[in-house]
């Protein structure tokens, strides 16, 4: 009997030995599988808050758009201006920033004798009061004189419009062209530089 007993105990702890070896192979193999696992969600999850910043400081730094817009204040003369256009992009990162589609400018907006300039695409800035206009733009009054040029920059607040990007175009029924110009005065004098071409109309 006190043979036979360490016998047992000594086969009982050879059949433990293994499953115990089994068990932590079983670990080796299943932990680092683990790992990655847990790691890749980690790595999804800061993609994907990445991703939701971006796409948060997009939304906040994109411009804000404005249909038909209208903008009003008045000059130095005390003539009132009108802007206004088929749509508008507020600069987010500069607000007095406005990019301006098809605008319309009017000069002595509500008075008699009002000047209009019209262009394909424009730059408001409402803190200097700086107009920038491109794009066939066209200039007028409606009865003394009409020009057409490709850039204008006009002072809302003295209304003057000025351009170097060649005007031509009809001033007291004589047909002008030039390089540069210039109208100020309330739009009664307009002022021509720079290889000056004028053809004059018998009768003006």
């Amino acid at each position: 009997m006190i043979a036979i007993a360490p016998s047992s105990a000594l086969v009982v702890r050879r059949k433990v030995r293994p499953r115990r070896r089994k068990s932590v192979s079983t670990l080796r193999l299943i932990l680092p599988a683990i790992a990655v696992i847990v790691g890749g969600a980690i790595a999804v999850q800061a993609t994907m808050r990445a991703a939701e910043a971006k796409s948060t400081r997009v939304a906040t730094n994109a411009p804000l758009r404005m249909e038909n817009p209208r903008f009003t204040g008045a000059m130095k003369d005390g003539r009132a201006f009108l802007i206004v256009a088929k749509a508008a992009d507020r600069d987010q990162a500069s607000p007095n920033r406005i990019a301006l589609v098809s605008p319309q400018l009017t000069r002595g907006y509500g008075s008699s004798a009002p000047t209009q300039v019209i262009a394909r695409k424009g730059t408001y800035d409402e803190e200097s009061g700086a107009l920038l206009l491109t794009g066939d733009v066209q200039i007028g009054n409606g009865t003394d004189y009409a020009f057409r040029t490709e850039k204008a920059v006009i002072d809302t607040r003295t209304g003057q419009v000025v351009g170097d990007g060649g005007v031509q175009g009809a001033s007291g029924g004589n047909q002008v062209q030039a390089d540069s110009y210039a109208v100020s005065d309330e739009g009664d004098r307009v002022v021509f530089k720079g290889r000056v071409r004028s053809r004059l109309t018998p009768g003006h």
